[in-house]
């Protein structure tokens, strides 16, 4: 049987943790087929800290809990808090108030937050700093920076590199001349790595120095977990984010207004500065074409697997999810039901943490 351990990472309290569960049970329920466990309110691990240490459960803890599960089951997967205790449920971190809320869904991935985009308050997190591999949803902060170093009207002629990058799908053709905007819709829609290079390319210092305010930036946002080797968030050596990080490119995204407006768009026309070369692109974002009022950028690689960072509006709120090293086929559906059980429960859940002032 797998053990099963507090939130807390101190041993000397496992024997409290396994006193109040063996009374706390009315008040828990797990999902049929999910755990749930609870402790003290963690503190938010920092970028290198390592999960905490495993506590020793006694086997007559473990089978308290078990029998626990058991029970819970046969009823409807809620759970009342206190507002200070974090739960653990299918292996999301939550920590709901004196009121009942449903447990989090099940979902898959290597790490994944869910937050409030407009208080920053995370209402759900599973390794939310943990350093991953993150694909294009690194082209959010390519596009920040862009906007901050670029001037809209600039241009710049394409190089062979840019152009012959893996997945050139902005085609974008070497030679040719672009303005920025133009470089940043074949970035954001059909997710171009020749377009990003090119935008890391037109910055007045040269690319080497984009990437410098590439990470720059990311200190600035308070983005802690990213360092960015190139442009596109193709696999590098060193080049990692986080969950956590994630909503912060894209909170910064949303307020930018010549971002946002990009990634609304469905498609965009790629055309040189004289107008002689023309085509569309289209959005690829699968979650963003499914589900109106959302923004967002996807991403794979086969080290990263999928990637995901959307907004959705849902009765006025702006429910942000982020998710690292998810299974083909489980990224929009991951991160839509995270979606849906945040907004659901929005009232009746406290902060897991919360994103640093933008």
């Amino acid at each position: 049987m797998r053990p099963v351990r507090p939130v807390t990472s101190a041993a000397r309290r496992t024997s409290r943790v396994g006193a109040r569960l063996r009374w706390a049970a009315p008040a828990l329920v797990a999902a049929a087929a999910g755990s749930l466990v609870i402790g003290q309110t963690p503190a938010e691990p920092g970028p290198a800290t390592a999960a905490p240490a495993e506590a020793k459960t006694s086997v007559a803890e473990i089978t308290t809990v078990a029998t626990k599960r058991v029970e819970l089951r046969r009823r409807k997967g809620s759970v009342v808090g206190d507002g200070r205790t974090v739960y653990i449920a299918n292996r999301t971190q939550f920590r709901p108030a004196r009121t009942k809320v449903t447990l989090p869904p099940r979902v898959r991935g290597g790490a994944w937050v869910v937050a409030d985009l407009d208080t920053g308050r995370l209402l759900g997190k599973h390794r939310a700093r943990t350093k991953l591999p993150q694909a294009s949803t690194m082209k959010l902060l390519t596009a920040l920076t862009a906007t901050r170093t670029i001037e809209p009207r600039a241009t710049h002629r394409v190089t062979k590199f840019e152009a012959r990058q893996i997945c050139s799908c902005a085609g974008i053709k070497r030679g040719r001349l672009y303005r920025r905007n133009t470089l940043l819709a074949g970035m954001l829609l059909p997710s171009g790595n020749d377009a990003a290079e090119a935008v890391a390319g037109s910055h007045p210092r040269g690319r080497r120095a984009f990437y410098r305010a590439m990470n720059d930036l990311a200190r600035e946002l308070g983005a802690r977990e990213t360092v960015a080797r190139n442009a596109s968030g193709l696999t590098a050596a060193g080049s990692h984010s986080s969950a956590r990080d994630l909503v912060l490119f894209l909170r910064a995204a949303t307020a930018d207004e010549t971002i946002s407006r990009i990634l609304a768009k469905r498609k965009a026309r790629i055309a040189t500065v004289a107008g002689r070369h023309r085509h569309v692109v289209w959005r690829s974002t699968d979650y963003v074409n499914r589900y109106e009022g959302s923004l967002g950028k996807s991403g794979w690689t086969t080290p990263a697997k999928n990637t995901l960072v959307v907004v959705t509006e849902i009765d006025g709120r702006r429910i942000a999810v982020a998710s690292l090293g998810v299974p083909s086929g489980y990224s929009t559906s991951g991160a839509r039901a995270l979606t849906r059980w945040a907004a659901k429960n929005f009232k009746g859940l406290k902060g897991v943490g919360r994103l640093p002032l933008s």
